[in-house]
């Protein structure tokens, strides 16, 4: 999808403040608690900053369906798993909520092969950004509730050994897209 200039950098900018709060979390993470010298990340934001993609939101096609609210990672899940022949995955991070408000919050949606985003959960209000990793091993989605990257029991393996080889999609576009600055 090609969005025109205001709009491009819009979604920039929106995408930089996301990215720019994740960035501040990893560093106070440091301080905040300590994870073994031979883990691969330190913290769920030291992951998402080494594996993390821009998603780039358009508006929903007419027949997705209203899902719950605050129920995000398994409504993408489910919303994925129902719509495999399509070729959607599930994707977790952050997004913001609206452009304006720099409300960021951890969050799930769905990807499509062109790396756009389908929220089965929030509207496609404009103003919207996400930043996370594309999952495409199916086995490792949330259909019963609690994030990856959110949930204890899920994230400490991730934290310890990194995510399973070929577990992740090359969807969506890169952390360093638009900006020179470095990762942390």
């Amino acid at each position: 999808m090609t969005n025109s200039p205001p709009q491009a950098a819009a979604l920039l900018a929106a995408e930089e403040g996301l990215i720019e709060h994740i960035r501040q979390h990893a560093k106070l993470s440091h301080g905040a608690y300590h994870t073994p010298d031979d883990w691969t990340y330190p913290s769920p934001f030291h992951l998402l900053m080494a594996l993390g993609r821009r998603f780039t939101p358009v508006p929903h096609p007419g027949d997705v369906p209203a899902m719950p609210d605050r129920l995000c990672y398994s409504n993408a899940a489910r919303f994925a798993l129902a719509h495999q022949g399509d070729d959607f995955i599930y994707a977790e991070g952050f997004a913001l909520t609206h452009v304006g408000t720099g409300i960021y919050l951890p969050h799930a949606w769905v990807v499509r092969p062109d790396g756009t985003v389908l929220d089965p959960t929030w509207d496609d209000e404009p103003g919207r950004a996400y930043f996370g990793v594309a999952v495409a091993d199916s086995r490792l989605w949330p259909v019963d509730g609690g994030g990856l990257l959110h949930d204890f029991e899920r994230i400490l393996p991730l934290l310890r050994d990194g995510f399973p080889l070929d577990a992740l999609a090359d969807r969506g576009r890169p952390l360093t897209e638009g900006t020179r600055e470095s990762i942390l």
